[in-house]
C-alpha cells in the first residue's frame, strides 16, 4: 500500500472537514493530496485582529486558532472528526496584508511592494485537528510555512493598474493570484509554491500523516 493510500485510509475513520471554501485549497487538498472525501465548513471569525500588535507569524496563526474555534462550534457532537484550518498572508516592510476586497486597494497593495526593496513574504499557518464526539480537541499539530517573493520593481502604475483591471486577485491574500496572472508581477520564488496558492501541500501532507498515523 502507498503512502498516499495509508493515509486516506487511516483518514477514512473520521469525518474529515476542511475548514475553508478556497478553491485553490480544494484543489491541493483533492489534486495533490489524493483527499477527495470532505466536507467544508467555513470559519465565521471575521479575521479582524489588530495587525500593529501582532508579527506577520503570530497574526496568522491567532488567526487560524481563532477559525478553528468557530468551526468546532458547528460540528456535531457525536462524530470523530479531522479539520484542516489553514489561514494565509503577505507580509512586506513590516505590513501585513489579506485580501484587498476593492480595486483602489489592491492597487495600493502593488504599488507598496513594488516600492519597497524588501522581499514579500507569504506565511501561511496550518492547523489539523482531530475532535472527539464531545467537540474535545484529542490533538492538535500546527505548523507554518514562508515562502519569499522578489517583486519587480521595474513595473509602471499603469502595468500594475492593468493587472488590477484584470478583476484577478481581489478575493487573494496580498491581492495577487501568482498560479495566474499574478506570476507576471514577480521576478523570482523562493520556496513552496503551493504555499503561495493557499496550501503548503507537502507540510500539510506531513502533518496529517503524523496525526493519524
Amino acid at each position: 500500500m502507498s503512502p498516499e493510500s495509508r493515509l486516506i485510509n487511516a483518514l477514512s475513520k473520521y469525518e474529515f472537514v476542511l475548514g475553508s471554501s478556497s478553491p485553490r485549497r480544494k484543489e491541493i487538498l483533492t489534486k495533490n493530496l489524493g483527499i477527495t472525501t470532505f466536507s467544508v465548513i467555513k470559519s465565521t471569525f471575521e479575521e479582524n485582529l489588530p495587525k500593529a500588535d501582532f508579527t506577520d507569524v503570530d497574526y496568522v496563526t491567532i488567526t487560524a486558532k481563532h477559525k478553528i474555534e468557530s468551526i468546532i462550534d458547528k460540528l456535531s457532537s457525536s462524530k470523530h472528526y479531522v479539520l484542516l484550518v489553514a489561514d494565509t498572508i503577505v507580509s512586506c516592510a513590516g505590513e501585513i496584508f489579506e485580501k484587498p476586497e476593492t480595486p483602489q486597494n489592491q492597487l495600493i497593495m502593488l504599488k507598496k511592494y513594488r516600492d519597497h526593496p524588501q522581499d514579500i513574504r507569504v506565511i501561511t499557518s496550518v492547523h489539523v485537528c482531530i475532535i472527539g464526539p464531545d467537540k474535545h480537541v484529542a490533538e492538535h499539530i500546527s505548523d507554518h510555512v514562508v515562502t519569499t517573493l522578489k517583486f519587480d520593481e521595474s513595473l509602471s502604475d499603469t502595468q500594475l493598474q492593468e493587472y488590477v483591471n484584470t478583476g484577478e486577485g481581489l478575493q487573494a491574500a496580498g491581492g495577487f493570484m501568482y498560479q495566474g496572472k499574478g506570476c507576471l508581477l514577480f521576478k523570482g520564488i523562493d520556496g513552496d509554491y503551493f504555499n503561495v496558492v493557499g496550501l503548503p501541500a507537502a507540510r500539510t501532507y506531513r502533518i496529517l500523516e503524523a496525526l493519524v498515523r
